[in-house]
């Protein structure tokens, strides 16, 4: 039977405003889960055309002393807008992202060796800031290219339509500059002029 770990009591959205939370008050209550539920403002969530709205997301997230480290599970909730890929039309979703991960101490263990930032985060300061972990968790889970369907035929031809190109001569020369309409027949002067002294007798005597 999984043993029932005691909850911090009171922990709620009322506890903190934002995602810092002071570490000396985390550890006081070392393998007491606190819970955390609040609504952040993040700006620049997007990535290229796709954007959480307004940077709202809903966290609900619990966090438990382990020794030095604190281990952050829970979920992560935002909403999120763009344009579909093949039409150009608005396209959004939702995202509803679990998240487990360990935040641990910047500092050497106990062999000198630094701590592995590519699967934890460090805590620094007197704050866990969980700004990290939220924002790197959505801009992850963003879609890159988003389709308004599966079925989606691309751009309507009525709203984006495409050059009409089967007019036009393949072999069709492009329009003269008159400013060289002068020096052209100056040019052709002079090769008539060359080709009657190369035909006449004398001039070869």
């Amino acid at each position: 039977m999984t043993p029932v770990r005691p909850r911090l009591p009171g922990s709620s959205a009322a506890v903190t405003r934002d995602l810092l939370l002071p570490l000396d008050a985390l550890r006081r209550h070392h393998g007491v889960i606190r819970e955390v539920g609040v609504q952040v403002t993040l700006d620049d969530l997007a990535i290229g055309t796709v954007e959480v709205i307004d940077g709202r997301v809903d966290l609900s997230l619990l966090l438990e002393v382990r020794g030095d480290e604190i281990a952050v599970s829970g979920v992560l909730r935002a909403d999120w807008t763009g344009e579909c890929r093949r039409c150009l039309d608005s396209v959004s979703g939702h995202l509803d992202l679990e998240i487990n991960e360990v935040c641990v101490p910047d500092r050497p263990d106990s062999e000198g060796n630094p701590p592995d930032t590519g699967d934890v985060y460090l805590l620094s300061g007197e704050n866990l800031d969980l700004e990290p972990i939220a924002r790197d968790a959505v801009l992850l889970a963003l879609p890159l290219s988003p389709l308004c369907g599966d079925q989606c035929e691309g751009p309507d031809a009525e709203r984006y339509p495409a050059g009409d190109l089967t007019n036009i001569a393949s072999d069709e020369q492009p329009s003269m500059d008159p400013r060289w309409a002068v020096l052209d027949i100056l040019r052709e002067g002079a090769d008539g002029e060359g080709n009657e002294q190369q035909s006449d007798p004398e001039s070869l005597s």
